[in-house]
């Protein structure tokens, strides 16, 4: 009888091919190539689907940060769309009772960040916002061995702020907590800003926290205290005069920021004390950077802080193509923001 593979017969593909009848040897490599086929079809599909998704992938990575599950959703509030080569600030809730205060707070500082130069011609701010729940509880006031109240942080906080992926970020806690709100001094690499708000900024309150955290943002971009007496009082080391708003002495004060002073010799001069030493030189008399005198208290940064920051936000955080001739004094004072150029 002939075999009649329409009615679902099985066969062993395992059979060695010369035991097979000749009558039907020819039906066998029939069905054996057929299921060859469908087997190499399969695997085809297969293969471009994978290829598909995997580049579906790589396209949604550069809008979202993919590796944020969908049960985080509740943790995370992300930019529509995140703007290439930006500014990222990633907000971190310690200690808020609610998203809405938290946002209230983030919203008010973010506000009025704006209304200062070079902030508020800058439009390509990405803000990112984390916020655990209380029970995510890493952060601790510390006084022990420190020169004034700190906020330090266990290091599983940085889970959250490795799920984003960034590149480049400036990381700032808004804490419940009472402490010195303070920064890392930092020029081009990611850095911290520990921000104490024990209540919810009002309106009465929200001016003096945000010339406040203009001052801490300052100096996550390397800006330097243009006053002593706030490290001083604590007799902590003075920091280094580097630039741009501090030097060590009247003659290089002039090499860095004599243009200006001649130009805007409104504000700008050779004053003494900054970075927490009297012999040391600064470029303003009073500036966001100078919160020890409030009576002569200008809200700005002043014109040679104010044009170093600009230099950052046009050539580490714009698509500018700046190459490193056309400022080259620039980048050899400050040798690590040629990363920027790469």
């Amino acid at each position: 009888m002939r075999n009649d593979f329409s009615k679902n017969q099985v066969v062993d593909l395992r059979r060695p091919l010369g035991k097979i009848p000749d009558e039907s040897k020819v039906a066998f490599l029939k069905e054996y190539f057929r299921r060859f086929r469908f087997s190499l079809k399969f695997w085809l599909v297969l293969i471009c689907a994978l290829i598909f998704i995997s580049t579906l992938f790589l396209f949604l990575k550069g809008y979202f940060p993919f590796s944020i599950q969908r049960s985080n959703q509740n943790i995370y509030q992300l930019p529509q769309k995140a703007i290439p080569r930006g500014l990222n600030l990633v907000f971190y809730a310690d200690g808020y009772e609610s998203w809405d205060e938290f946002n209230s707070d983030v919203d008010s500082l973010t506000r009025n960040i704006k209304k200062v130069e070079p902030w508020k011609a800058y439009e390509r701010f990405n803000i990112y916002r984390i916020n655990p729940g209380k029970e995510a509880d890493f952060c601790r006031v510390k006084t022990e061995n420190e020169r004034k109240p700190v906020l330090r942080c266990e290091e599983k906080i940085n889970r959250y702020f490795e799920q984003l992926e960034l590149s480049r970020a400036k990381f700032i806690v808004l804490s419940r907590k009472d402490f010195q709100s303070w920064a890392n001094v930092s020029r081009l690499q990611d850095s911290g800003v520990f921000f104490s708000l024990p209540q919810k900024l009002e309106p009465a309150t929200e001016v003096p926290h945000s010339y406040l955290m203009l001052h801490l943002l300052g100096h996550a971009f390397g800006l330097k205290d243009e006053e002593k007496f706030v490290i001083a009082k604590a007799e902590g080391e003075p920091h280094e005069p580097n630039g741009p708003n501090c030097a060590p002495d009247k003659e290089t004060a002039e090499k860095w920021w004599g243009d200006l002073a001649e130009s805007r010799s409104d504000r700008v001069g050779y004053f003494k004390t900054c970075a927490g030493s009297e012999d040391y030189v600064r470029p303003t008399e009073s500036s966001l950077m100078n919160l020890a005198d409030l009576e002569k208290f200008i809200p700005d940064y002043g014109p040679v802080s104010e044009r170093y920051l600009r230099k950052i936000l046009d050539y580490c955080f714009s698509e500018s193509k700046t190459g490193y001739e056309s400022d080259s004094d620039f980048f050899k004072q400050y040798p690590e923001l040629k990363k920027c150029l790469e």
